[in-house]
């Protein structure tokens, strides 16, 4: 990323031309991007692969509950007893010596399975199975014999391998791996679950932080926070539970569309700055300062303000012939800025103090700003 040398009165003639040809029809700049990601890891392996992926900024961080509403967690992975026998045939087996050949139920395998792995998984949604290393980490179900002839299925939302698996539903008598020889036990069985997801939030020297941003959202489930250092919320509820952080779950990786440039320059060099910034992994990506809509647009990008070095932070906001326009030709929805501001105070900011909308100040000024990516 580069910054370019200020224009001056040139780069405010290529503004008013620039806007002068855009239509005010921009609604909300603000992009969120939430990612299931249906992997075991731990709190700290899942953190790390959403940082070091080119697609996300950081394990997720929810600012309000329509954050929350929106992650689409679903799909998951659970063990079953199906194995395969001498490395050649797979077989459902028990500890009752119940061994069931599976080959007169080959359809049930997805789509180019099974691969050369020993164990196997069903998927949820699709409800196929998927051969897997004996090693790998998953959810799974337990069958329970309550008579030779009646039995019930439980999910089990621990992440174990295999054979832990098979232990802990063999723990109990009359219990083993579930085993699904009717498709109608299958169908029954193999359907939404409720399990645990890790979010970015995680207590630090005591405290409890999100692992990039700041904000204050909780919902904690009955009974948390307990005595974990880690945060999951449920696939179902969304409601947030406090986990033992070397546990393995599924995780959600967040990305937006804002850039926070902790560097204090004027309104223009700010501007300029925006509008130099590329992205080697995506190069028709171009990048401007920020526009806000009142509401919920508003109240996330306050979140990210919060982050800053300086009470304001600059926006794209700037009064030009005779009235306010947003630099990109968004919308202009406030209706409270100054008809005629000081000669000096022509340019947009947003503070931490949140008034509620944009405040006017004087351009030449230096804070921190905000810019956003679009296509």
């Amino acid at each position: 990323m580069k910054t370019m040398k200020s224009s001056g009165p040139f780069l405010l003639l290529l503004l008013l031309l620039s806007l002068s040809s855009t239509a005010s029809v921009l609604g909300s700049v603000v992009q969120r991007d939430y990612s299931y990601i249906s992997n075991h890891y731990t709190w700290q392996d899942a953190q790390s692969y959403c940082r070091n992926s080119t697609s996300y900024t950081d394990l997720a961080t929810i600012f309000m509950q329509s954050d929350a509403d929106s992650i689409n967690v679903g799909p998951y992975h659970a063990w079953i007893s199906l194995h395969k026998l001498n490395n050649t045939f797979w077989i459902w087996s028990n500890k009752y010596g119940m061994n069931v050949n599976f080959g007169q139920n080959q359809y049930r395998w997805g789509v180019n399975e099974p691969c050369n792995e020993n164990c196997a998984i069903v998927y949820y949604p699709n409800q196929k199975f998927y051969a897997r290393s004996c090693d790998g980490y998953y959810f799974f179900f337990c069958i329970e014999y309550t008579s030779f002839t009646t039995y019930k299925y439980t999910f089990i939302p621990q992440s174990k391998s295999w054979s832990d698996a098979q232990q802990y539903c063999q723990s109990k008598r009359y219990r083993d791996l579930a085993t699904f020889i009717y498709n109608t036990d299958l169908y029954s069985t193999v359907h939404e679950q409720d399990f645990p997801v890790w979010t970015g939030l995680h207590k630090e020297g005591g405290t409890w932080r999100w692992s990039t941003g700041l904000s204050q959202y909780r919902n904690w489930a009955q009974s948390e926070p307990g005595n974990g250092d880690c945060v999951s919320i449920s696939s179902t509820s969304k409601q947030m539970a406090t986990q033992n952080c070397s546990a393995r779950f599924p995780f959600v990786c967040f990305a937006d569309n804002l850039v926070l440039v902790k560097e204090n320059k004027t309104w223009e060099e700010a501007l300029e700055h925006c509008r130099a910034l590329s992205s080697t992994s995506q190069p028709n990506v171009r990048y401007e300062l920020v526009s806000v809509q009142p509401g919920e647009d508003q109240d996330y990008v306050m979140n990210r303000v919060m982050e800053a070095d300086t009470d304001e932070v600059w926006a794209g906001l700037r009064f030009l012939a005779g009235e306010w326009l947003w630099v990109n030709g968004a919308s202009m929805l406030y209706s409270d800025l100054p008809l005629c501001p000081t000669v000096v105070q022509h340019c947009g900011a947003l503070s931490k103090n949140n008034t509620g909308s944009v405040e006017t100040k004087d351009c030449s000024e230096k804070r921190n700003f905000l810019c956003y990516s679009t296509y």
